[in-house]
C-alpha cells in the first residue's frame, strides 16, 4: 500500500477492489490452462495427449469474480479470463 491507502493493483486496474491474498500470484508465473477441446466436452482426447496449454499469469480480471485470473495464450497472444 502507499501512503494514500491505495494498493499497486488497485491503480494499475483503477479499481477499488482490494484483492484477495488467497487468490493473488505473481505476475508472469506460469499457468496451465485446460484445453479449450475440453472445456467444450465436444470430445474426449487420446490417453497420452496433453489435456492442458501453458500461459501467463497476468493477474486478476477486474470486470471478473476475484479469483478470476487473466491468463496470456503464448501460441495465439490473446488474454483469457480462466474460471475455476
Amino acid at each position: 500500500k502507499n501512503s494514500d491507502g491505495i494498493s499497486c493493483l488497485e491503480k494499475f486496474a483503477q479499481t477499488n477492489v482490494r484483492p484477495k491474498l488467497q487468490h493473488f500470484h505473481s505476475f508472469g508465473c506460469p499457468a496451465y490452462v485446460l484445453r479449450n477441446e475440453l472445456e467444450c466436452h465436444s470430445k474426449a482426447l487420446p490417453k497420452w495427449d496433453s489435456r492442458s496449454r501453458l500461459g501467463v499469469y497476468l493477474g486478476q480480471s477486474p470486470t471478473h469474480a476475484r479469483s478470476v485470473g487473466l491468463i496470456l495464450n503464448l501460441k495465439t497472444g490473446l488474454v483469457s479470463p480462466q474460471y475455476h
